[in-house]
């Protein structure tokens, strides 16, 4: 035995050991793309290998305007902050860019609500620096690195200034360019690329700023601020209805404007806001790229949008009820 032992060729045993391990132990790239496809994106493994106008996200109108964050009940539309709105499942989100009421400095560009018709600065009623806000959303996208999200600014400030907020809070190495009438890309691609950020703005689109995108030239909404449930309906209000990312605005207002909580659990529930997401998606056959409500703890949107990106079509049978506990 000692004798066979002496004759045997030390490197050839190790060229034929690295010639198996090559053969039979996967590399590590393709450990990291297997763990990656088993992880969910927006709450789903499905939605992955989905393009971004074949998934709906729940929404939240002004999302900035919180009671959580000190804005009062003339400017509020909801009770918990941006960064609770994530933890439920919200991944898109509204919020109106304002100078504050102090300066115009890109330093002290906010997100407020109201309007200057009024005579009144709309961060009377609440303020929020937008880069503090923006960084907070940043961090919460890192704790969940395969999800897209997507934010629709009202802007009354130059587009610099947007700029500027996006570049402090990290999040303009995150944010897609999306040439118009070219296909979405799938979540997939968009998480791996790093660019898993859409920006909407409510304006024309400037080829100086590319990573904003006009929401009129991209897409489409339904009105908003209905004062009655059965006077909510799926026609176009504003934008271009020939493309597939909309929004279906679902929130009602009171006479005078203000956004109706009383009656937030009414249109927030279950079973009217997935009818009417159903009825939209069949009288323009592009399903809700966006559902975006008032008082999101009154209500299900998540749970709702979590149905819908089980559906592949408006006729196909209504699955089980989506839940989840993240609230």
């Amino acid at each position: 035995m000692n004798h066979l032992n002496s004759n045997i060729d030390p490197k050839g045993i190790a060229l034929i050991l690295a010639v198996f391990m090559l053969v039979l132990t996967p590399s590590f790239e393709g450990l990291k793309q297997n763990h990656l496809s088993g992880e969910p994106c927006n709450g789903s493994i499905e939605n992955c290998d989905k393009a971004y106008t074949d998934v709906t996200f729940p929404e939240t109108h002004n999302a900035h305007s919180t009671l959580d964050d000190g804005f009062n009940y003339l400017a509020a539309n909801h009770r918990e902050n941006i960064s609770s709105q994530w933890d439920a499942g919200f991944r898109a989100f509204m919020m109106d860019v304002h100078h504050s009421r102090y300066s115009q400095d890109l330093v002290n560009t906010s997100f407020c609500h109201g309007s200057y018709d009024t005579g009144i600065h709309p961060c009377v009623h609440g303020s929020h620096n937008a880069v503090e806000l923006l960084s907070s959303l940043h961090a919460k996208m890192n704790e969940s690195t395969n999800d897209v999200a997507t934010l629709l600014l009202e802007v009354y400030v130059p587009y610099g200034h947007v700029e500027y907020i996006l570049e402090m809070s990290g999040l303009i190495e995150r944010a897609h360019i999306q040439e118009l009438n070219e296909p979405w890309p799938t979540l997939r691609h968009m998480v791996e690329s790093g660019r898993n950020l859409v920006v909407f703005v409510e304006g024309s689109s400037d080829e100086q700023y590319p990573f904003l995108h006009s929401f009129t030239e991209h897409g489409w909404t339904t009105n908003y601020g209905d004062r009655f449930p059965e006077g909510m309906n799926c026609d176009v209000l504003r934008g271009d209805s020939n493309q597939p990312v909309w929004h279906l605005n679902n929130w009602l207002a009171l006479e005078s404007g203000l956004t109706d909580y009383q009656r937030a659990p009414i249109v927030n529930a279950y079973d009217f806001l997935l009818n009417r997401s159903i009825e939209c998606w069949e009288v323009h056959n592009s399903r809700p790229t966006f559902i975006a409500v008032d008082w999101w703890t009154e209500g299900e949107a998540v749970n709702v949008s979590r149905t819908l990106n089980e559906m592949d079509h408006w006729s196909d049978d209504i699955p089980l009820r989506a839940t989840t506990d993240s609230r």
